[in-house]
């Protein structure tokens, strides 16, 4: 596609999610013929869409394509389409990142370090005023190698996911709707990818449980208390896709009577997570994060090199 007229729009209260004059020059220098117009608002973005033929954005509206009669392609740096859920009309393309995989995956791997190494634990006993936890430890701490992850949606986070814990010596199990016909080349001995229907078979054999699910009717609640009980009293669930997936209850009641170890979650049913949520509570195990885990300040870096790769094709 030969570019023409780009408009940016990043509409963002995260410093991280915010384009920055480096990254609109960089976007200019790749494009040298195209006119390219940064907005800082929704009011000068609805000005400039009528001559957009690209235009790159956190979330379009649907209305929007009543004003952009040149547009050819929505570019967003989301990962969830249910942030931005668009019906573009014929010949617009619409795009959403996929460069979020690695920047997850260093808090996934961050997380399971944290929880079996005891730093969730003595950092918590600190607070607490117990300023020399040794005793709290025995028996907690456990190994990152040669344990098993089941990672429920493996789709390009997933795998991001499952490759930077394979250094650590971890094996891993994938399981998405229509598991691809052909292996990772990060797959070693042990390591599967099964459909979506097998995860009752493997969750006794789960260590650590973790969801990068997105957010529609056939993940709701997937995780409930029956599923639950099926994980071993020493796993630890966690979830970085979206909140809809766990039974919020159940999970409250699991941490709350010791039959799960624990559960780090950056997503909620609802956000930000309510005073009333009975994940709120002070629960044993439980680490909250508020939707967090792609941050990183080379997020917009990330992205801007998508925009370039995409727009270059």
């Amino acid at each position: 596609m030969k570019v023409e007229s780009i408009v940016v729009y990043q509409e963002a209260s995260v410093p991280c999610f915010c384009m920055r004059k480096d990254q609109i020059a960089r976007l200019r220098q790749a494009f040298p013929a195209a006119r390219v117009t940064w907005c800082r608002s929704e009011r000068a973005c609805l000005r400039a869409l009528p001559q957009a033929q690209v235009a790159v954005t956190w979330a379009f509206r649907q209305a929007w394509f009543a004003r952009a009669p040149r547009l050819r392609a929505v570019l967003s740096s989301a990962a969830g389409r249910d942030l931005s859920p668009l019906d573009p009309p014929p010949g617009v393309t619409v795009r959403y990142g996929t460069f979020h995989g690695p920047l997850m995956a260093e808090t996934v791997l961050g997380m399971m370090l944290a929880f079996e190494r005891g730093i969730f634990t003595a950092y918590a006993r600190q607070l607490q005023g117990d300023l020399w936890p040794r005793s709290a430890l025995y028996g907690t701490v456990r190994l990152l190698r040669g344990s098993h992850a089941v990672i429920v949606g493996f789709g390009h986070i997933g795998k991001a996911i499952g490759s930077l814990l394979k250094p650590f010596g971890v094996r891993v199990t994938g399981l998405r709707r229509t598991p691809p016909a052909r292996r990772p080349p990060w797959f070693c001995r042990g390591d599967r990818q099964l459909a979506a229907d097998q995860l009752d078979a493997v969750l006794p054999e789960a260590d650590h449980l973790i969801l990068v699910l997105p957010s529609d009717t056939g993940t709701d609640r997937l995780i409930d208390a029956a599923r639950l009980a099926r994980l071993p009293r020493h796993a630890v669930l966690y979830n970085v896709g979206r909140g809809n997936c766990i039974d919020e209850a159940a999970l409250a009641r699991a941490l709350q009577t010791g039959t799960l170890r624990g559960a780090c979650l950056d997503v909620f049913a609802r956000e930000p997570l309510a005073p009333d949520s009975p994940l709120a509570a002070d629960l044993p195990g439980l680490v909250r994060m508020p939707h967090a885990s792609a941050f990183a300040d080379a997020y917009m870096d990330r992205f801007m090199d998508e925009v370039i790769t995409w727009l270059s094709k």
